[in-house]
């Protein structure tokens, strides 16, 4: 938690600089901790992908739009109501797939 100016001027120079860099340790971490969720989707992303190439599946044009209306028809029923976005982006990413395929 960042220390009021009012604190910080009641502070030596150097318990100010110290205060300063704590406060910077603090915004760091917070960030960090925010970018871990999308470092997560990374690596199950790249662990699938892997898993994909080594298994010498290929995804064909049927099977993309078995995927995608599968998830048109949970998005329309409710069933991503809790993954709404994931639902959007997975719907985006099989119609991109789509296009730069066909």
């Amino acid at each position: 938690m960042a220390y009021r100016k009012k604190t910080l001027r009641t502070m030596s120079p150097t318990a100010r600089k110290v205060a300063r860099l704590i406060g910077e340790q603090v915004s760091i971490a917070l960030r960090l901790k925010n970018l871990i969720p999308d470092l997560q989707r990374l690596d199950l992303n790249t662990k699938a992908l892997e898993a994909a190439r080594s298994s010498g599946l290929v995804l064909s044009d049927t099977d993309a739009w078995g995927l995608q209306n599968a998830i048109v028809h949970g998005q329309q029923t409710g069933y991503f109501d809790d993954n709404k976005e994931w639902a959007e982006a997975m719907h985006q990413r099989i119609i991109r797939y789509r296009e730069e395929h066909s």
